[in-house]
Order: C-alpha cells, then sequence, then structure tokens
C-alpha cells in the first residue's frame, strides 16, 4: 500500500512539472473583433508561433471593440468598446486563458478608442474620439475596478486618434490627424495637465504615436505622406523636438520598437519597413532586405513577449500572423504560422 501511494505522489509531481511546463512554454494572446463585438483568445507556443484557439473563444464584449489591454499581473483584460461608449474587464482564467466578462461595463466619454496602462498596473488611460477627452481611472488592484480619476475626462484638441504612454508613466501624447499635431500632458496621480510649450508638428493623416521603451524617442507614423516623424523626448520636461522625417510604406499604421529597431506596419503596401535607429539622432535607415512582405492590409503589429517574433492583423485575410525576428539585424522571416479570426481585426494584446 504504502509503494502506491508513492507512486500516486511521483504521478502528481510529475503532472505538476508538465503543467507548469506548459504555461511557460506558451503565452496568451488576445485580438479584438469589431464587427463580431467579441474578443478572440490565443494560447502561442514560444517557440513556434503556432496558435491553438482556447476553449471558448471568441468571447462576447460590447459593441464593436476597438483596443485592448492586458494588466501587468496577466489578471485582467481590458477593451474599449467604440458603439456603447463603455470599457468591457474581463478577468483571466490563470489555467487556460480563457475570458470572464465582469460586469457593469465603466463608462467612457463618445467613441473611446485606444486604451494606455502605465507599466505597474495602476492607471487606465481611455482616448475618446468623439467627445475629444481622455478618461483616466484608478485600477482596483484585486478586482481590476475601474474608478475615474478626480476631474477626469480631461479635455483634449478635436478628435484625437491615437495616444501613448511615456515607460516612466509621467508623460501622456496625444495624436491629433486633424490638425496634423502632437499634445503632451504630465500625468501626476492620475490627473492630467498640458506641457508647455506643445504641441508639435507632424505629418499629414498621422495615424499611430509611440515612444521608445527607453523613453528616449516619440515616433509618428503620417498614414497619408507615408512617413515617419521622429521626435527627442525631454524626460524631465516631457517636451518634444523634432529630429527629422522620414519615408516608409505606403500608409503606415502602427508602430513597434525592439531594441535599436523600429517596426512599421505599413497598411496600403501589405507589408513591414524595419528600420536601425541611430541613438543619438533617430536618423533611421532601412535593415536590408526592408521592407519584408506580410499578410495583406495589415492594420496593427505586436512583438511577442520574448521578442522571437512580430505578429500582425490582417483586414484582408482576417488573420493574425507571426514573422520571425533577427534581434541582432531586425530582419523578419516569414513563418507558417497564423490564426483566422472570423473577422477583420483591430487591435491585440499579449501576455507577459
Amino acid at each position: 500500500m504504502p509503494s502506491k501511494r508513492i507512486s500516486l505522489v511521483f504521478m502528481m509531481l510529475g503532472l505538476a512539472i508538465l503543467i507548469g511546463c506548459g504555461s511557460t512554454a506558451t503565452h496568451t494572446a488576445y485580438v479584438t473583433l469589431p464587427s463580431g463585438n467579441a474578443v478572440a483568445a490565443f494560447r502561442i507556443n514560444n517557440t513556434t508561433a503556432q496558435f491553438t484557439s482556447i476553449v471558448g473563444s471568441p468571447y462576447p464584449s460590447g459593441n464593436s471593440p476597438s483596443s485592448i489591454v492586458v494588466d501587468p499581473p496577466n489578471h485582467f483584460v481590458y477593451v474599449t468598446n467604440q458603439l456603447d461608449n463603455t470599457i468591457s474587464r474581463f478577468t483571466i482564467d490563470p489555467t487556460i486563458g480563457s475570458l470572464k466578462e465582469v460586469l457593469p461595463r465603466t463608462p467612457t466619454g463618445l467613441t473611446p478608442g485606444s486604451l494606455a496602462m502605465d507599466a505597474s498596473g495602476t492607471f487606465l488611460f481611455a482616448l475618446n474620439q468623439v467627445s475629444s477627452s481622455v478618461s483616466v481611472y484608478s485600477i482596483n488592484p484585486t478586482r481590476g475596478a475601474l474608478t475615474a480619476v478626480t476631474g477626469s475626462p480631461f479635455a483634449t484638441a478635436a478628435n484625437p486618434i491615437a495616444m501613448a504612454l511615456a515607460p516612466s508613466g509621467k508623460f501622456l501624447y496625444v495624436l491629433d490627424a486633424n490638425l496634423a499635431l502632437v499634445f503632451a500632458y504630465t500625468v501626476n496621480a492620475g490627473v492630467l495637465q498640458p506641457v508647455p510649450g506643445l504641441p508639435v508638428q507632424v505629418g499629414n493623416g498621422a495615424l499611430a504615436i509611440t515612444v521608445d521603451p527607453a523613453g528616449n524617442l516619440v515616433y509618428v507614423a503620417n498614414a497619408t505622406d507615408s512617413t515617419i516623424s521622429v521626435f527627442s523626448l525631454n524626460s524631465t520636461t516631457g517636451a518634444l523636438a523634432l529630429l527629422g522625417t522620414f519615408a516608409t510604406g505606403t500608409r503606415p499604421t502602427s508602430l513597434e520598437v525592439l531594441g535599436q529597431f523600429l517596426y512599421v506596419a505599413d497598411l496600403g503596401a501589405s507589408n513591414i519597413s524595419v528600420f536601425s535607429v541611430a541613438p543619438t539622432t533617430g536618423f533611421l535607415t532601412q535593415v536590408t532586405g526592408s521592407p519584408f512582405g506580410t499578410s495583406g492590409a495589415p492594420l496593427f503589429e505586436v512583438i511577442d513577449p520574448n521578442h522571437l517574433f512580430i505578429y500582425t492583423g490582417s483586414q484582408t485575410s482576417m488573420t493574425i500572423s507571426a514573422q520571425s525576428i533577427d534581434v541582432t539585424t531586425g530582419v523578419l522571416t516569414t513563418t507558417s504560422e497564423s490564426a483566422t479570426t472570423e473577422f477583420a481585426p483591430s487591435s491585440m494584446a499579449v501576455t507577459k
């Protein structure tokens, strides 16, 4: 009888090891599907980028989900519902990664677009495109519930299109395509105040903005001009200074930074332009072989948490596809891995 007990113990230990290995060998990804009013969920192999749909996916959301973020501990997913003027909060099942929405939804301003969260998961920012404001919420660390901070929502220029939060969490940059301007705000306990001396001019039809992980440079994708504007960021004041404007592929819509490289999704050309970035001047130089072809009309791109792959969301084939990254050269290589989303995807977030 004792030998049976010992065998059972070893079997349970083996199962625990397998489960542990499985959890570390993959990461999860969540994708908004506006036309399907849902969020798709996938488990992705860290080594091969093979996609596996999670049980129950896609999960119902509000009306026209457009943007998505995952909190740093991987406990909650937040989604803006553009036609409902709300944010959905989902809990993440720690074992399989499935989602369960927690009701009621949180009200926002009119037509919430992009979302941003600070690195500590303390504050959530929602950009309201029609009511021209930013809603800011404190996040309950246990339940994930959202509470509007004092003074929220904070007014912006008319019809902002995108925003980016500095890695320090001290500055928020809001892009206005109609005015071709970037506005900057200081962030203090979630309260926004305009940065003196801003806004700064960008190109025509600007659609995307990002801050590099070091917090030194800001990039703006000018879709109409098919250019990238590069700015230096003053880490003390938040002020921006134009370093240069560089040509890219047709109609850039998304920006990602990894190390010394900038990755630009060119919607009109169905490719990804990859640039090396000079650390002091911000000068962009296309790497050998760039641009790299990808699935049709890539609206967004996301780098996986292990920095091995870049994922792009196709508007024409309604897929998420993976390309491998050479972190030394920045070069991308097409893989055979992809996932069908049934509806055109609009944004994606991955667990860390």
